[in-house]
């Protein structure tokens, strides 16, 4: 089938529709007619107020097929579910594999889960009415239900606390996948002393609306970008100006993303131990010479190994490092490779990552997007050694584009999870983001609301518009 034709009758689910519909088919041949165009679909996707029921009819390869569910009209969320599953179950008909996360779109599959615990249902029909109300596969709820319950001591916070995202949004190269506000910094090293003097208003005055809020800060999160290519001078000026405004000792976490081996050295790594960081990501992303090239990393598995131990000898004792299933070229026995490296050397987590093109990558403007079968057996591979290690998974979130409908989830050693990754996947804290691209959340749990405030992305229109930002913010601040 070169194209699928969707029509939509009494309902306006158009987004629902169409991300079940891009697990199986390409975005470009799939388009939605209106309802009184007299163009035949091959997706008819229908709700019936009157009697609450969800259908779906699809016509394909000569043969047609109608699902219908019954769904209860005062729930949205359910009426959404009934639509999705009527069209999954219309697919699937037609040969299609069963999808690992049936209708779940959203990237927080825990939320629901700790619903479901709020109910006071026991493990069994958690994971019962996770596979009935979404068609998630039992591995998938297992674990999803596996990490509600290891992240679930970590959600308890205290009332007057936030958290805290500085972002540095520059990189020694950009990877072809990434998407984040990063920029490299070998084209912008006149940018950086201007966007460290906004981003140390930036800081100053959010510590201000903190203290006279009387809140504290939980963890601290420095990420980017790759905050440690900075030069030593700058890393400490800005390490210098956060400890100016609040006892980094006195955090619960504070964690740095080194992310690219090529940008950390002995002296950097000394200046970040003295602040009192308690916690570095080193991401090789994988342990495969040709591949690092092919991604756009201009370093070597020897460099990511060397300055591992590095940071072990300077006294770090909590290591995550990042890979990605389903990098360009690799296979199953590329991640054997990176995973048998990674046993060798012990980091204290690793957070295994589907690989997604996203929207401003490099692979996407090439138009190099590509489902990948192996990308399901290579994951596979990584959990079951993150497991043989003896490591347990304690946050996970999944993604749009992914190469394959997977998730991403952190597995470490006990007593080693980062508080800011589940803190931030569960929405239960306000986290106060500062620096380029960076969004603020602020949690009200009694309204079961969360407030957005968005700092502008672009750097250059980020430095000249930083006091609107920052009296945004104060603002905001105010209200908690």
């Amino acid at each position: 089938m070169s194209s699928i034709k969707v029509k939509m009758t009494g309902h306006e689910y158009r987004y629902d529709i169409f991300q079940i519909l891009v697990l199986f088919f390409k975005k470009d041949d799939i388009s939605f007619i209106c309802e009184d165009e007299s163009l035949d679909a091959n997706v008819i996707s229908s709700l019936d107020k009157i009697a609450g029921k969800a259908s779906c009819i699809m016509k394909y390869q000569g043969k047609q097929v109608e699902k219908h569910i019954y769904v209860d009209m005062s729930n949205k969320r359910k009426i959404k579910n009934g639509l999705k599953i009527s069209l999954l179950e219309c697919i699937e008909e037609f040969g299609y594999d069963k999808v690992p996360w049936g209708i779940l779109i959203g990237i927080r599959p825990t939320k629901i889960i700790h619903e479901y615990i709020e109910e006071g249902l026991d493990d069994d029909a958690i994971i019962s009415k996770f596979m009935s109300e979404y068609r998630v596969r039992l591995d998938k709820a297992q674990l999803a239900l596996e990490v509600a319950r290891n992240e679930a001591p970590f959600l308890r916070v205290h009332p007057n606390s936030v958290s805290m995202y500085i972002h540095i949004p520059f990189c020694p190269s950009k990877c072809i996948y990434c998407s984040f506000s990063s920029i490299p910094v070998y084209k912008n090293e006149e940018l950086i002393e201007h966007y460290l003097l906004a981003l140390f208003d930036e800081i100053d005055a959010a510590f201000r609306s903190i203290k006279s809020k009387g809140l504290f800060v939980d963890t601290l999160y420095i990420g980017g970008g790759t905050p440690s290519v900075l030069s030593c001078r700058d890393l400490d000026r800005l390490l210098s100006k956060i400890s100016q405004n609040y006892d980094l000792k006195s955090l619960n976490e504070f964690t740095i993303e080194c992310g690219r081996p090529d940008s950390i050295d002995k002296d950097k790594l000394n200046i970040i131990k003295n602040y009192g960081c308690t916690r570095i990501c080193i991401n090789p992303q994988t342990m495969n010479e040709e591949t690092l090239k092919t991604i756009g990393r201009n370093h070597t598995t020897k460099d990511i190994v060397e300055k591992f131990y590095a940071a072990r000898e300077i006294g770090f004792d909590d290591i995550n490092m990042d890979i990605i299933m389903g990098l360009p070229g690799e296979d199953e026995r590329h991640v054997e490779k990176t995973m048998k490296s990674l046993k060798e050397i012990s980091p204290d987590s690793i957070t295994i990552h589907t690989m997604a093109y996203k929207r401003a990558s490099i692979l996407l403007e090439k138009g190099t997007f590509k489902k990948n079968n192996l990308a399901e057996s290579m994951y596979e591979i990584a959990v079951k050694h993150v497991r043989e290690m003896g490591m347990h998974p304690y946050y996970m979130y999944r993604q749009k584009n992914m190469v394959s409908p997977l998730e991403n989830v952190g597995y470490c050693f006990k007593n080693k999870e980062c508080i800011y990754n589940i803190q931030m996947i569960a929405e239960n804290i306000t986290i106060v983001a500062l620096g380029a691209g960076s969004v603020t959340k602020l949690v009200y749990p009694k309204e079961k609301r969360i407030e957005r405030v968005a700092n502008l992305r672009d750097i250059k229109e980020y430095i000249e518009r930083k006091d609107e930002m920052i009296e945004k913010k104060r603002n905001a601040i105010e209200m908690i």
